[in-house]
């Protein structure tokens, strides 16, 4: 029952939403960042603070978060919150903690669902490019390959 709600509210919301054209006489909710931000309450996520205190990682304070300008009460929406960890924390070079670590478990679990990855090979699997010194493969040696060097 719990998926079939959810994913019933979502399509609603989507469809009540427009999310492929601009459905609304609001100037500021024809933006790709207010849609974010309403797809993310519509699914339910986690604030940007919540899943912080949940990795143990110390979560941005208000004055870093800047919300008193944007009239937002309560918790910070995650993609709001990872753009403005990556600024904060990160001089907007990279992403923060929060979002770096969402990024990576994603890679992970795709490269771990993937039943031909190099991670689901037998325990006895060594790469077989051309390596500078026999037996002994690099990521340089992936690079040359690759024609990056």
């Amino acid at each position: 029952m719990g998926w079939r709600w959810r994913s019933s509210y979502v399509v609603n919301f989507l469809a009540k939403s427009c999310i492929c054209g601009v459905c609304t006489a609001i100037p500021e909710e024809h933006s790709i960042a207010y849609r974010d931000l309403e797809r993310g309450r519509a699914l339910d996520l986690p604030s940007g603070e919540a899943l912080a205190r949940v990795m143990d990682v110390e979560p941005l304070r208000k004055e870093e978060l800047g919300l008193d300008k944007l009239h937002i009460q309560g918790e910070t929406p995650l993609w709001y919150y990872i753009l403005r960890e990556a600024e904060v924390r990160q001089g907007g070079e990279r992403l923060g903690e929060v979002g770096g670590r969402i990024v990576a478990e994603v890679l992970i679990g795709l490269v771990n669902g993937d039943a031909s990855s190099y991670r689901n090979a037998k325990d006895e699997w060594k790469p077989f490019l051309p390596a500078k010194q026999e037996g002994h493969f690099t990521l340089v040696d992936l690079l040359r390959f690759a024609g990056t060097l």
